[in-house]
């Protein structure tokens, strides 16, 4: 069985991609004089283009429906390789919604630069030219990509509008192709230049002729046929969903991050991991790797490379008073926290939660989850863990979601303290309540009063503090109020 990292190309890509990288420093280095002497300007309008981070004038002008001699001549630039972010342009003869427009394309599993550019129907060397690629490998899950319409290998210009695509899998011909697609088998052959009787190979990728693009085609191990992660691009402090779909039945296991993605399976062949991203992770690109093995023995791995991107998150001061400063005292605190991440990081098969999560608070959130913390006028050293709702003393807390009861207790810096088991390793807590009205073992429905909103333990005033932990890390919560997982 083949080790595949998806995102490494065939030869081919490579040839292609180097290619690409050549017409681009071709362009570059046209002179602004000899443009001159070229054909005259076709009728258009004139407009201000501001650039932004990673654009080049090769984007520019794909999205304009001009040239990149035109866009240097017109503002005096020598070197076309040259222009900075927030630079103003003249973008002579502007004709937007033409051949050059543009879509854009976030990269997701099994996306490889065959299947991108069999969907799009546009070459290497303008895919490559527009993102600035001179090595396709270097593709990663939510990466943003501009596909620009252009010309054809035969010179016939294409839409770039996208078409299906479809990766062969064992025992798999032209003519089941053609029959699964509704198409004729000669017109499936010849869109993808295949001599009569047109044999196929596992893995190969065909593009499917008048028949509109799912989300994407998946180029991934058998017996691994689809993988979905969402939401794209991951961000740090946010939860991570992975379903993935297997040709039979199979076990899954993996990592990301360092960390063991811990998959629920059902109906034999869905398998679901919900992965949460650590508010102070590093944002940059990390492998995920996962292995599966069938129940026939045949084993695949394969190696996604996936960005986090940063969070965006904010700073703020807390003063607290000279009793409640003896609260920060790492003696105190620490088996508290060991309490805490010993009970959230647990994980049991049976899944709760369904859909979006509620809110527990009807009052104002005063705090966002991710904030960056000092005490005290110290140092930035910490962040916030969960989202703060200001609201009355007494106040009820309902539960977000469905799940067990696990903790029910007064502790030293959370207060009186509720957390909850929604399953599949997701668990929510609620700190600093006055009265607890729920106890460990009780199963809670969506909206059920489960406390009271109070200022108990470490707090500079009456609220609650929510919580929301995946796999061991506190999450944004909020983010289960808006989308749904798996």
């Amino acid at each position: 069985m083949r080790n595949v990292d998806k995102f490494l190309l065939h030869r081919s890509g490579w040839l292609l991609a180097l290619a690409a990288c050549l017409v681009i420093g071709m362009v570059a280095r046209v002179a602004p004089a000899a443009a001159q002497d070229g054909a005259a300007a076709q009728p258009g309008t004139t407009t201000i283009h501001i650039v932004q981070r990673d654009e080049n004038l090769f984007r520019i002008a794909l999205r304009y429906g001009t040239t990149v001699e035109a866009i240097a001549i017109a503002n005096g630039i020598a070197d076309p390789r040259s222009i900075a972010v927030g630079q103003r342009l003249l973008i002579p003869n502007a004709q937007p919604g033409s051949v050059g427009a543009l879509t854009t394309h976030t990269v997701a599993p099994g996306d490889t630069l065959q299947t991108l550019l069999a969907r799009y129907q546009t070459t290497a060397q303008a895919l490559a030219a527009a993102n600035n690629l001179c090595n396709p490998n270097l593709l990663y899950i939510g990466q943003q990509l501009v596909i620009p319409a252009g010309a054809g290998a035969d010179g016939s210009q294409l839409s770039g509008a996208p078409e299906a695509v479809h990766i062969v899998r064992p025992g798999q011909n032209i003519y089941r192709l053609a029959v699964q697609y509704g198409i004729p088998a000669y017109r499936l052959a010849a869109a993808n230049h295949l001599a009569w009787p047109a044999p196929l190979f596992f893995g190969q990728t065909l593009r499917i002729p008048g028949v509109p693009a799912s989300e994407h085609a998946a180029d991934l191990p058998y017996p691994l046929v689809d993988a979905q992660f969402r939401p794209l691009p991951v961000v740090q402090g946010r939860t991570l969903g992975i379903h993935l779909v297997t040709d039979g039945p199979a076990t899954i296991s993996g990592t990301f991050m360092e960390r063991p993605l811990r998959f629920a399976t059902h109906d034999a062949n869905q398998h679901d991991a919900i992965f949460g991203i650590h508010a102070l992770a590093r944002p940059g690109i990390y492998p995920l790797t996962l292995a599966i093995d069938a129940t026939n023995g045949q084993r695949a791995e394969v190696t996604f490379r996936v960005q986090v991107e940063a969070g965006g998150y904010q700073a703020e001061q807390i003063v607290l008073t000279a009793e409640q400063n003896a609260l920060l005292d790492p003696a105190l605190t620490g088996p508290e926290d060991e309490t805490i991440t010993r009970i959230m990081s647990g994980f049991t098969t049976r899944r709760f939660f369904d859909g979006m999560m509620g809110l527990p608070s009807t009052g104002a959130i005063t705090s966002q989850f991710g904030t960056r913390r000092s005490y005290n006028q110290g140092a930035l050293s910490t962040f916030h863990t969960g989202t703060d709702f200001g609201s009355g003393p007494g106040a009820p807390i309902l539960a977000p979601a469905a799940g067990t009861v696990v903790m029910a207790e007064a502790l030293p810096i959370r207060g009186n303290a509720t957390i909850i088991d929604h399953g599949w390793g997701v668990y929510s807590g609620f700190w600093h309540q006055t009265e607890i009205k729920v106890k460990v073992g009780d199963i809670v429905v969506p909206g059920q009063v489960i406390g009271t909103v109070g200022s108990t333990g470490r707090s500079t005033g009456p609220h609650l503090h929510w919580e929301l932990w995946v796999g061991g890390t506190p999450v944004d919560p909020l983010q289960w109020v808006q989308q749904s997982f798996p």
